[in-house]
């Protein structure tokens, strides 16, 4: 098992974002604001998981794009995959996500609740002084999703799957039902409840497929 290089007891905050600017933006204000605790940094996922490894912080601090490996494009998936990895860890960091699109944390709702740690997360337009009121609620464990998240209905999780693999695989119904071990019978009946649950319904000369796809870019379920 790897041991950490840092001072012991010590406050760790890793702080991962692909831009500079806003690295030499946020860490000076942590640095103010949280004089004891020692800031790392990662531009992009892999460097990120070396510094979790090694270090151990006691917050994450992440853009929701980010790219796997320096020089690769940033993406919401990249960024969504690496947050769900730390959430299901056995470290359970607590977490502060600043983005300046939040909408792909709806995919995340149901773990967000469940999170052992605590979680908050704003656009990153907001003024520095409520990323530190973000910061102390996550360093207490508290969870905060701004209103916008909260009051988006919940998806579950094979929903979610299903548009997916219509919209960015481009997969039949039934090659859908094949991919997910389902009967055709299940994915239709998902795909009635995803109607419902983004308020979708038959139009004349519409196709409902198209509708439904819009209305999920629109609630950050694709990205």
């Amino acid at each position: 098992m790897s041991q950490s290089t840092s001072e012991p007891g010590k406050q760790k905050f890793l702080v991962v974002d692909d831009h500079e600017a806003v690295l030499e933006g946020t860490v000076p204000a942590f640095k103010k604001h949280y004089s004891d605790a020692e800031i790392l940094t990662a531009q992009d996922v892999q460097a990120a998981q070396t510094q979790l490894m090694y270090h151990r912080p006691t917050l994450v601090v992440l853009d929701l794009s980010l790219p796997e490996k320096p020089y690769a494009p940033a993406s919401a998936e990249v960024g969504i995959a690496f947050l769900k990895m730390l959430m299901t860890g056995a470290t359970a960091p607590n977490i502060l996500v600043l983005s300046t699109n939040i909408k792909p944390l709806i995919q995340l709702k149901p773990l967000i609740n469940t999170y052992e740690g605590g979680f908050a997360a704003m656009d990153k337009a907001l003024p520095i002084r409520e990323m530190v009121r973000l910061v102390d609620l996550s360093l207490r464990g508290s969870i905060y999703l701004p209103p916008e998240i909260r009051s988006r209905p919940e998806f579950d999780r094979r929903w979610l799957d299903v548009l997916t693999l219509k919209f960015k695989e481009g997969l039949t119904d039934k090659a859908i039902a094949e991919r997910m071990q389902l009967s055709d019978r299940t994915i239709r009946n998902y795909w009635i409840r995803l109607q419902d649950a983004l308020d979708v319904y038959e139009e004349p000369d519409k196709d409902i497929r198209i509708q439904i796809e819009i209305a999920a870019r629109k609630l950050g379920l694709l990205n």
